[in-house]
């Protein structure tokens, strides 16, 4: 099946239940007692226990009273799929938001779990490099674990929504930033050189990020229309800077002369489009325009349909 449309289907067919397998399996090793291990075994027991019994959970839970349930949902879409009429993904994501919501409890207990290791991680880190007090470490967990905190609680919003669409929820993941506050909190804990040095160490760790992601964009654009030396480095500060992570403090070699700062309010497909030729305008437009119609044929195939205004480079960021 075409990668385009590979890259929706695994949502589409329950991806959110397989990424909490994918969180509880990656640790096989008996967990040592009282600790998060030890929990998130807990946790994956829970898992396999409302995975076997998701039938009968369905049947007593509120959503069997009062609205309809995932079951419900997906016998309604397989019977459209049989009477030949149109189903989009964004039919398939709404069927499976009461299984979601039923499941938010769970996943909300392992999702606090992952963001506090995750913070107490950083905090041990920066103590050790910057000389943080145990004050001082449990400010940094407890901003994190709230700003983290946060924006899951916005994710869960977007899933109680019937108006939200899997477009939307999926770049609302993506934009997710699970170091947000860190910057803050850091540098109103420390002073002089120390702060100093957490501030050249994140910016080198963002730099780093940026040129990767611009490296990997300016690539598969040069794939599909040929850029020539100056494109190139045109393209790449252009893909930087249109990353969240850039800092205009950052510095990039091997860029050459003529590389110009992009304008002011540009789109990531803006600032893509402004390097381009009108030739190769043409040609990166009929590339997308038949990935967008393999997709399309593809997802027939299975009795889905994908609207014409899908843009196909979604999932690599424009």
């Amino acid at each position: 099946m075409h990668s385009t449309l590979r890259s929706i289907l695994p949502l589409l067919t329950g991806t959110f239940v397989g990424a909490l397998g994918a969180i509880l399996l990656q640790r096989s090793l008996p967990p040592k007692e009282g600790s998060p291990e030890e929990k998130i075994a807990v946790l994956e027991n829970d898992l396999k226990w409302a995975q076997n019994n998701l039938r009968a959970w369905e049947d007593n839970s509120p959503r069997k009273r009062f609205g309809a349930t995932t079951q419900d949902n997906v016998r309604s879409i397989a019977q459209a799929i049989k009477e030949g009429r149109q189903v989009s993904p964004d039919d398939v994501f709404n069927s499976f938001k009461p299984l979601m919501r039923d499941l938010s409890p769970l996943t909300e207990r392992m999702q606090a779990i992952e963001i506090k290791r995750s913070a107490e991680a950083r905090a041990g880190e920066y103590a050790r490099k910057y000389g943080l007090t145990a004050d001082q470490q449990k400010q940094l967990v407890d901003n994190l674990v709230f700003q983290n905190t946060e924006q899951m609680k916005q994710l869960q919003g977007m899933l109680e929504s019937d108006h939200v669409g899997m477009r939307e929820y999926m770049k609302a993941q993506r934009e997710m930033d699970h170091e947000l506050g860190l910057d803050q909190t850091m540098t109103s804990m420390l002073q002089g050189e120390k702060r100093q040095a957490f501030v050249t160490e994140r910016l080198t760790e963002k730099a780093e990020r940026v040129q990767h992601e611009a490296d990997g964009k300016v690539q598969r654009i040069d794939n599909i229309v040929k850029l020539d030396d100056r494109q190139r480095n045109q393209m790449f500060l252009n893909m930087a800077q249109t990353s969240r992570h850039y800092d205009p403090q950052m510095q990039f070699e091997g860029l050459g002369d003529g590389v110009k700062p992009m304008g002011q309010g540009m789109s990531s497909e803006q600032a893509m489009m402004s390097v381009l030729r009108p030739d190769q305008q043409q040609v990166y437009k009929a590339h997308r325009q038949q990935r967008l119609q393999e997709a399309q044929q593809d997802a027939a195939a299975i009795g889905l349909t994908i609207p014409n205004d899908w843009n196909p480079d979604d999932d690599i960021g424009f």
